[in-house]
């Protein structure tokens, strides 16, 4: 499919650890230059939630059980980003990846 030319980046993180102070990406949004939404997801945390921060987040429990696996949203990100193309074409000039900018990356 076509790839836009503009791609946001949003998670949202609950916490881990034994104060709850451990960020955990627990959803990824992508959004293309007119806000529509281009990939969204829960995703399966790696280790264990103690605070879902739901007045913050809106994750609840049961949204993560069955949640994709870390490694493949990271591929599906990449996917985006990289506008389908292998990572070794991007890095040897001839691609159009994507740069991406933005706070707490």
């Amino acid at each position: 499919g076509r790839h836009p030319k503009v791609v946001a980046l949003g998670c949202k993180m609950v916490g881990g650890g034994s104060d709850g102070s451990l960020d955990i990406c627990a959803r990824v949004c992508l959004t293309d230059e007119y806000d529509n939404v281009i990939f969204h997801t829960y995703v399966k945390p790696q280790t264990a939630v103690t605070n879902y921060r739901y007045e913050t987040t809106g994750i609840r429990a049961e949204y993560l059980r069955d949640a994709m696996p870390l490694k493949q949203v990271q591929r599906k990100i990449q996917d985006f980003l990289c506008n389908g193309e292998p990572v070794w074409k991007i890095r040897s000039r001839g691609g159009t990846a994507r740069i991406l900018v933005g706070h707490g990356l």
